[in-house]
């Protein structure tokens, strides 16, 4: 087997992955106790918050709009309703005021942690009905697969 083909295995196992991660999280039904309640961000509005929370100094337009991938004109409207509501504001630079970079408010990080926090229960709850064994393989193709993402780009 020669490295092109085993990387179209591998990176269709990984596209696999992610839809089926993202369903048996998002989609865990009434049974679940710790099940993440709806909110009045969308999906698209929750990844801004989730990529300005790794941001420490804040980001500029620009550049969010790329790391998330839309245009500027597209981030825009959403921003600025973000702002309306308090999740994010706008820091001007001292030195150019043309210059914005856009910024967690304590809401917009409360809201970020509260999201991962419903993620890790409802995920504590699913992983609760493996058996031993299955928890031992998870755990270790979890820190696998983490430890090799990590030495990409």
């Amino acid at each position: 087997m020669g490295l092109t083909s085993k990387t179209d295995k591998i990176a269709e196992r990984f596209i696999r992955l992610l839809p089926l991660v993202y369903n048996k999280m998002n989609k865990s039904g009434t049974n679940h106790k710790s099940a993440p309640k709806p909110s009045d961000l969308t999906h698209l509005q929750f990844h801004i918050l989730e990529e300005l929370f790794h941001t420490k100094e804040g980001v500029s337009m620009t550049q969010l709009a790329q790391n998330i991938n839309i245009s500027k004109q597209q981030l825009t409207p959403l921003i600025a309703k973000l702002a309306e509501n308090n999740y994010v504001e706008k820091a001007r630079n001292d030195r150019d005021r043309r210059f914005v970079k856009i910024k967690l408010t304590e809401k917009g990080k409360e809201t970020v942690k509260k999201r991962w926090e419903d993620s890790y229960h409802v995920f504590c709850e699913k992983i609760d009905q493996l058996n031993e064994e299955d928890l031992i393989d998870l755990d270790y193709a979890i820190h696998k697969i983490i430890r090799i993402l990590e030495k990409l780009d």
